[in-house]
């Protein structure tokens, strides 16, 4: 698992100075484990346990080790792994004979609730320590996603002077490398990553102040969303090996429509980082 610091950047997604969308945002994330939730619990079955010599309830194993990591992540985004909430909802997962059903309903979800029901008293102090870091995520999204804008404009040379002919990657690197450098101070590109699998690679960009990762990536015939995504799901992998890496930003810039439907790629990218800490932004004309 990516292990972060808390109160990162992604936690919160705070669009106005008065923090109305930080407070949905977290509420949000709140709301949708809930509903996983209860997914989980249909999936309840019942099996003999060795231990207690009887019949217990259980639910499946997978799914209810998800449901747990990402509660972590979004307590440890609302209060910080030194909070009480976070504390108490790590010491609710003892339960040496107990089977996970009894866990998650007896033991986890009433401390989830609890960091829930709190939520609405603490987002002031949140937002105040996440709007700097956040506005930085927040400010490269809006570069990324306005990035076809940009190529489209660059061709408007006056009396049809040549411009930049954007054919490869590279070419993507070197636009996106030039945008980023006006609004933050230290962008180093192409910083190699910690090994993984028995391999290196490089990345395209860190923001060492900011801690976030942007690996850029250009589709094409051969490289179309099926293959963006395979390699995109080793990325999220290398990076969570990365000490300076709180937050990894996929950008694909897509100008042929090579994607067909961006919007499931992006959410089942988002949604395969437990964590939370990926964020994903696909570019087309």
């Amino acid at each position: 698992m990516i292990k972060f610091p808390a109160l990162t950047a992604n936690a919160i997604r705070q669009d106005n100075p008065d923090g109305t969308m930080t407070q949905k945002t977290l509420a949000e994330r709140f709301d949708e484990l809930e509903l996983e939730y209860q997914e989980v619990i249909s999936t309840t079955y019942t099996a003999f346990s060795e231990f207690s010599g009887k019949n217990k309830e259980y639910v499946d194993s997978p799914k209810y080790k998800t449901w747990i990591a990402r509660a972590k992540k979004l307590i440890t985004d609302s209060y910080g792994k030194d909070s009480d909430f976070y504390t108490g909802f790590v010491e609710a997962e003892s339960g040496f004979y107990a089977s996970n059903h009894e866990i998650l309903t007896k033991q986890l979800k009433p401390a989830f609730d609890a960091a829930k029901a709190d939520l609405v008293y603490s987002i002031p102090a949140i937002s105040n320590a996440l709007a700097n870091i956040n506005d930085g995520l927040e400010l490269i999204i809006n570069i990324l996603n306005k990035f076809p804008a940009f190529c489209r404009q660059l061709k408007k040379r006056h009396d049809g002077r040549p411009t930049i002919e954007i054919s490869d990657e590279y070419d993507v690197q070197d636009l996106v490398h030039s945008l980023l450098v006006l609004h933050f101070d230290d962008v180093r590109a192409e910083e190699a990553s910690p090994s993984y699998a028995g391999s290196s690679s490089r990345q395209d960009f860190l923001l060492k102040k900011e801690k976030i990762v942007i690996e850029v990536k250009k589709t094409r015939k051969t490289l179309s969303a099926g293959k963006i995504g395979e390699e995109l799901i080793i990325d999220m992998a290398r990076y969570c090996a990365h000490p300076d890496c709180d937050t990894l930003v996929c950008f694909v810039y897509d100008p042929d429509g090579w994607v067909n439907n961006p919007k499931g790629v992006i959410s089942d990218l988002e949604r395969g980082d437990t964590e939370g800490k990926t964020r994903v932004v696909i570019a087309q004309f």
